[in-house]
């Protein structure tokens, strides 16, 4: 090996590769790929190639890794994901059936998709948007999306950026999603704003949602479960939860997020390991070509 493998060698000894998220050292940056991908092939130990792979992965993401490594990192995922017990946020999310999720694909936009266990799709969810040169001199905005296993029968999506800053209309989401997939949900609610919504679309059309500062904040007629849950609750009922009054069509329901995402598919804060679970998770980005790498953040495997 060469001066400067030997200096790139040394400088992986010396350094955790996901360090790159704060910006060090350039030395193992984009421009590096070629010879990490050496190393990964030629180097004499287990843990050298191990940091190859890990500042493959930090360079460049998974579109840096070479077939034989990309094959690799997807037997690890399904190895992981069926002993993972998930953490997933209860923020911001949309729902469709697991039977009908590919679907969800196209109607979002997405591409380049790669399997990804939940804690590395959840983690990635915390830095999801970069810009890369478009036409002309402009900018292209990137986000990754993190759809989940199935979990008891449905795939959930988190979309960070985009359902935050509501840069997909919520209502019109999910109503393209069910056209595709029969059923799909959306599940919002910011403590910190007082926001919260939820509603559920079918067959392409929005059949009940509440949406707490929009007027009026009901729509579609009570849910024959939202009439279970709010007549058992009659007597001493959460008033943050429930809605009694009466001021006019669908304007009585359930306004608690995760009692309706509960209701209606699964709610993500109460997965835990009796929760049935089938396939893996998959990262993808919303525009393509765009490659997996330069969000910043990349967690180890």
């Amino acid at each position: 090996m060469n001066t400067e493998t030997d200096a790139l060698i040394a400088e992986l000894e010396r350094l955790d590769p996901r360090q790159l998220a704060a910006g060090q050292p350039a030395a193992l940056g984009a421009d590096a790929v070629p010879q990490l991908r050496v190393l990964r092939r030629e180097a004499g130990t287990a843990r050298l190639r191990r940091r190859a792979l890990e500042a493959l992965l930090a360079a460049g993401g998974l579109d840096a890794l070479e077939a034989r490594d990309r094959a690799a990192v997807q037997r690890l995922v399904r190895i992981r994901s069926a002993q993972e017990v998930p953490d997933l946020g209860d923020h911001w999310w949309l729902a469709v059936p697991g039977e009908t999720y590919e679907k969800a694909f196209d109607v979002l936009g997405l591409h380049d998709r790669v399997p990804v266990t939940v804690a590395l799709g959840d983690e990635c969810q915390r830095d999801d948007e970069k810009f890369v040169p478009g036409p002309g001199d402009r900018s292209v905005r990137v986000h990754r999306v993190f759809v989940t296993p199935e979990y008891a029968g449905w795939r959930l999506i988190y979309a960070d950026t985009p359902l935050r800053e509501t840069l997909w209309d919520l209502h019109g989401t999910i109503e393209r999603l069910s056209a595709a997939c029969g059923q799909a949900q959306v599940f919002y609610q910011d403590p910190h704003a007082d926001a919260m919504m939820w509603a559920v679309a079918e067959q392409g059309a929005v059949r009940r949602g509440y949406w707490r500062y929009s007027e009026p904040p009901w729509t579609g007629e009570p849910l024959p479960w939202e009439v279970e849950l709010m007549d058992d609750e009659d007597e001493d009922h959460d008033d943050e939860d429930y809605d009694d009054e009466d001021g006019g069509s669908g304007a009585r329901g359930v306004q608690s997020v995760n009692q309706a995402a509960a209701s209606l598919s699964i709610d993500p804060s109460g997965i835990d390991a009796a929760t049935p679970v089938r396939g893996h998770g998959w990262l993808a980005l919303t525009a393509p070509g765009a490659g997996h790498g330069g969000f910043g953040t990349l967690p180890g495997l």
